[in-house]
């Protein structure tokens, strides 16, 4: 953390942990949240290809990272893609015309301000912290501080999970996510194979079909994989078979 005091780096450690230890239905979004005096909050693994949400703060929050992760668009993904943060403290005309989709479900579930920060460390990029919050506004000088800090604390307790795990293993809930993304990605292998169309091609008609259903990518990636859902031959369209 080249340009952050000790002192602020310790305050958040300390911050950061009571949060954490608060009870076993805590989770690393909630003190995320708890600690940073936001609205809610979320955590994605990412990688060049894939992308999987790892927590939540709150259902809200949820439908939020969802969306991104279903359509493959949004302020998490831009965060990641850039390496920088990406900071939008009000959802307004121009951010509508950037995702539309995102927008549209923020206000519905009366989200108006989003913050996301890319999680790195020594180049290497493993996710994205994203902040929401309920009143439009850009967060103060000391939460903007606190947010670095606590993006530098997770890539660096992240990536160090990862190297402390036995070898073939991952920690639990980086292993959770890499489920959901293989999930997805099987799930888009078969729809490749059946309709003879590029993976690409595949993972677009995934994501338009669980937009238009209202549905997340995850749950419609777990039925084809089950095979409760099939492919029509004729149109290429999803079909349930249950």
């Amino acid at each position: 953390m080249s340009d952050l005091s000790d002192e602020r780096s310790m305050r958040i450690a300390v911050a950061f942990a009571r949060e954490v230890v608060k009870g076993r239905e805590a989770h690393l979004c909630a003190a995320c949240a708890g600690v940073l005096s936001v609205s809610g909050a979320g955590l994605s693994i990412m990688s060049e290809q894939h992308s999987g949400r790892m927590c939540v703060s709150n259902s809200r929050m949820e439908a939020l990272e969802d969306i991104q992760f279903t359509l493959g668009i949004g302020p998490c993904q831009d965060a990641y893609s850039t390496g920088v943060p990406l900071l939008v403290p009000r959802l307004d005309q121009v951010a509508s015309a950037r995702w539309p989709a995102f927008i549209a479900e923020a206000a519905a579930v009366g989200v108006h301000a989003v913050f996301a920060y890319p999680l790195t460390n020594r180049g290497a990029k493993v996710g994205v912290m994203t902040l929401y919050q309920d009143q439009p506004g850009a967060l103060s000088q000391t939460q903007s501080a606190d947010c670095l800090a606590i993006a530098d604390v997770l890539a660096t307790t992240m990536l160090g999970l990862i190297a402390a795990s036995p070898p073939g293993t991952m920690p639990a809930l980086v292993d959770e996510a890499v489920a959901h993304r293989a999930e997805v990605h099987q799930a888009t292998g078969m729809v490749s194979a059946q309709l003879d169309i590029s993976v690409a091609d595949a993972l677009a008609r995934l994501r338009a079909y669980a937009y238009a259903t209202d549905q997340s990518i995850r749950v419609v990636a777990a039925d084809i994989v089950a095979r409760r859902m099939r492919l029509d031959e004729d149109d290429g369209e999803l079909r349930e078979d249950r």
